[in-house]
């Protein structure tokens, strides 16, 4: 674009974003770091123009303003480009200048009482909440309302379980399984909020559990969202610590936990894939162990177990084959206190023995299974498969059409995949066999649902973002 697009700013800097890919990008975010020396422009003037000419949808952060003039700050918007070098200006004038009004992310009202932000981002309609630490699904921190605006199906069937938790090191049988996206609430600070992107803060300190080694442990996380665009942003940070888990050292790792409810006989996401080939281990021990523990719990302190099971609202008569995953966590957690404590102890002490013993001395499950193609994960034994070496993936249905694809940006060397029919649980984990977390403290996840053409050229376009140059200011004449 050689004219002047307004002839009322003085200034602009050409700048032309550069894709290494050579492929098209849509609704991408952008993020220009930009100083300023000699020319320092009202914040609210700042204009982000097209090669056609077009306004584009900007926002200023991490803005350095001094007697309301902008000494640095973070161009943002969201763009569509064509080819391998893409042609734009940002116009900025230095004495004048409205802030624009434009149509970018809209807050709506929360729907959930401890609802803190439902935001319609043009690509997805989600709630993020503090939580309650009630103990359920339902009380957990997190998005726990997330809809495809094009599916338009809420991908927490009931608002009955969070997306986005962080479980390790804490939910572990050494540590009296504490869960905490259902035992805290978190606090949320907004960074950011504005018509491109929406950051948010949220932070806590852990509850307390059996390990002193994780006690008093805060945990940081920052949330981004993009104004019509699919991929969302986020990076977890963790207090340093060091303690043993499955009888194996860990230090500085997490598990995180996205969950999906489709209801009862559901199942959103039916396959999963890395990016290039699948290496898994097939079938989850662990879950069996679990559930022999609570029969025979029932057996050697039938008082004791059915005063816990009413105090969590538990049937008694229910076959706990059947109960919901969370129903296990909340028994064996020294939070809920169910269980008198002499009971839980000598319960979790058997639970690490025998998990550790059985999973890693199991020929069958710790065969390596490798896949060129999608794994049915509903079809594997527990419904559940262990990955290695993830770092791209994507969860797809065959039927819809629709997956969940993510980048992280350290590998994690162990993953829990679980995909099941019968409760239309759908679980991304950053764990491996018996709870051990594997994801590097301070790594930053990009998450994105939808349709997608060609998944694998998706998330090499959100790894290898577009570069730019930055060009001479230019300056018109009064």
């Amino acid at each position: 674009m050689n004219g002047w697009w307004d002839n009322t700013y003085r200034h602009r800097i050409p700048v032309t974003l550069v894709d290494t890919l050579g492929q098209r990008r849509h609704n991408e975010p952008v993020k220009l770091n930009l100083a300023f020396d000699l020319f320092k422009p009202r914040a609210e003037s700042i204009r982000v123009i097209n090669d056609a000419g077009g306004e584009i949808v900007s926002q200023v952060i991490n803005s350095r303003v001094e007697d309301g003039r902008l000494l640095s700050g973070t161009v943002a918007f969201v763009c569509t480009t064509t080819g391998r070098e893409t042609g734009f200006n940002i116009y900025f004038d230095t004495e004048s200048g409205a802030a624009a009004d434009y149509d970018g992310i809209r807050r709506l009202e929360t729907s959930l009482a401890d609802g803190y932000r439902r935001l319609d981002t043009g690509s997805y309609v989600l709630e993020i909440c503090r939580g309650t630490g009630q103990g359920s699904g339902a009380s957990k921190w997190g998005i726990r309302s997330f809809e495809h605006k094009d599916q338009a199906i809420n991908l927490i069937h009931g608002c009955g379980n969070a997306f986005g938790g962080v479980y390790g090191p804490f939910f572990t049988p050494e540590n009296g399984l504490v869960n905490p996206p259902a035992h805290m609430v978190i606090n949320i600070d907004p960074v950011d909020e504005g018509p491109v992107l929406c950051r948010y803060k949220l932070h806590g300190t852990i509850p307390n559990g059996l390990n002193p080694d994780l006690h008093d442990k805060r945990l940081e996380m920052w949330w981004t969202f993009y104004h019509n665009s699919p991929w969302f942003e986020r990076t977890y940070i963790l207090d340093p610590y060091e303690t043993v888990i499955d009888r194996r050292i860990v230090s500085n790792r997490i598990t995180v936990g996205d969950e999906i409810e489709s209801g009862k006989g559901k199942l959103l996401l039916s396959t999963y894939k890395h990016y290039g080939g699948t290496a898994y281990r097939a079938g989850d021990l662990y879950a069996g162990i679990l559930l022999d523990c609570v029969n025979q719990l029932r057996k050697d302190h039938p008082d004791e177990t059915a005063a816990a099971l009413e105090q969590l609202s538990i049937d008694v008569e229910q076959d706990p084959s059947t109960w919901h995953w969370d129903n296990y966590w909340r028994l064996f957690c020294v939070i809920e206190d169910a269980l008198p404590r002499d009971i839980l102890k000598a319960q979790l002490k058997s639970i690490v023995e025998i998990a550790n013993r059985v999973v890693w001395s199991d020929r069958a499950h710790t065969f390596v299974h490798y896949s060129d193609d999608f794994v049915e994960v509903n079809a594997a034994p527990d419904q559940t498969i262990f990955p290695t070496d993830a770092r791209k993936t994507c969860a797809y249905s065959p039927e819809t059409g629709y997956s969940f694809l993510y980048c992280v940006n350290s590998t994690i060397p162990r993953m829990q995949i679980v995909q099941r029919q019968d409760s239309g649980w759908v679980n991304w984990g950053t764990n491996g066999e018996n709870e051990y977390p594997e994801l590097l403290s301070g790594s930053t996840i990009w998450s994105a649902y939808g349709r997608f053409d060609d998944w694998e050229a998706e998330v090499d376009k959100i790894e290898s973002g577009l570069a730019y140059r930055l060009g001479e200011v230019e300056h018109r004449d009064p």
